[in-house]
């Protein structure tokens, strides 16, 4: 039971080249064999234009029937078509549709050579081995490879058959265990070529994977979760362009926690770290998905949001961090405070990250100043960058 279904299993791999158990594995499989695929189609045509020029050459210089030179001069032109024609297909069931027409045509031309002249001379005999060989230039599936097999064998079987007299028997016989060994063997060739494909996907795929996730974490907060000043540095242009695609302007919230060297000397490191998590988590619990929050280094956020984000949500976030729950039965005598200077930035300025933050910076200044002055008044300090 077990061994037939391992059978079962090894046919549907070999079937598909980009048919995995997983959606995203599949995804990834078909646009890396797409890409593979119109290589294939492109080499294919290229190296069968080649062949057949050189067919034609040979022909004229052994004397043989113009029919031969003309044959091969019109299969060279399609074959450089369908090179041609692969560069601009979008889509790799017409890439594969391309390359079955160019083969699909070439053995129909053969057997029509073979019955116009009446021989299946050593010329015929090298052209028919010959395009079974190109067919792994390709990486088709088993599928497309059994389907271009079978068509070109019935193409040529059906051919003489229907023409009796044009052949003896033993040169019959010859043509169809050369068809049917050259046929055979490059769906071995083609059947393990898939297998060593697909453990070739997987790998590569994973690869991808582990460098998305290596590249997520370089751009990390390794602490709080949040992003880091990397990550601002090579994102801010994007996604400011981001907003003003979408007709919004940018906020930043440069968002400082108060006292914060004295909450860490009184309640000690763990707090202050347990702090600085918490501000991360409550903030994300606000989000809609267009903001982000970057820990720019110590107790510094910075929150990047556009101008159509709810007007208070930074004073919600800071209200949840006064009175989150896992801080207060972490020390239920400390609360935790925020001085905030936000900075809006419209659509239509355009505005570098240094001088941006330098003026987010400025108004944070003046709300801890304002704060010092006032006896916890005043924790935010808004301010306009004009173009």
């Amino acid at each position: 039971m077990a061994s037939n279904e391992n059978i079962i299993t090894g046919l549907t791999e070999l079937w598909s080249l980009t048919r995995f158990d997983g959606a995203e594995l599949s995804d990834f499989a078909e646009s890396m064999m797409f890409h593979d695929t119109r290589k294939g189609i492109v080499i294919l045509g290229l190296v069968s234009m080649f062949l057949l020029a050189a067919s034609a050459s040979v022909y004229a210089l052994l004397g043989y029937d113009t029919i031969y030179i003309y044959s091969c001069v019109v299969l060279a032109a399609l074959a450089f078509h369908v090179s041609v024609s692969a560069r601009s297909v979008q889509e790799i069931r017409v890439l594969y549709l391309l390359g079955m027409t160019l083969l699909v045509v070439n053995g129909v031309a053969f057997v029509l050579l073979a019955h116009h002249t009446g021989s299946f001379n050593a010329a015929l005999f090298a052209s028919v081995i010959l395009l079974f060989l190109l067919m792994p230039l390709v990486p088709w599936g088993l599928r497309e490879a059994m389907l271009i097999v079978l068509l070109v064998y019935a193409v040529f079987t059906l051919s003489t058959l229907s023409v009796q007299g044009r052949f003896d028997q033993e040169t019959l016989w010859m043509l169809q265990f050369s068809m049917i060994a050259a046929g055979g063997t490059t769906l071995i060739v083609i059947g393990r070529s898939i297998l060593v494909r697909r453990d070739d996907i997987k790998a590569r795929f994973e690869l991808v994977k582990a460098h998305d996730r290596m590249t997520l974490l370089s751009l990390k907060d390794p602490l709080t979760g949040a992003w880091n000043r990397r990550f601002l540095e090579e994102k801010f242009s994007e996604i400011k362009s981001s907003y003003q695609k979408a007709g919004n302007g940018m906020r930043l919230a440069l968002i400082d926690i108060d006292n914060f060297k004295a909450l860490n000397d009184n309640q000690g490191h763990d707090y202050g770290d347990l702090v600085l998590r918490r501000l991360v988590t409550d903030y994300l619990a606000l989000f809609s998905g267009r903001e982000h929050l970057i820990r720019m280094g110590g107790d510094e956020f910075l929150l990047v949001m556009a101008d159509d984000a709810p007007v208070d949500l930074v004073d919600q976030g800071a209200r949840a961090l006064r009175t989150d729950p896992q801080l207060f039965s972490a020390s239920a005598d400390t609360q935790a405070n925020v001085s905030v200077g936000l900075l809006s930035i419209p659509a239509e300025t355009e505005v570098t990250l240094q001088d941006a933050y330098r003026a987010a910076d400025k108004a944070l200044y003046q709300a801890k100043a304002c704060k010092d002055r006032e006896a916890q008044q005043c924790s935010l300090v808004a301010a306009v960058l004009e173009s």
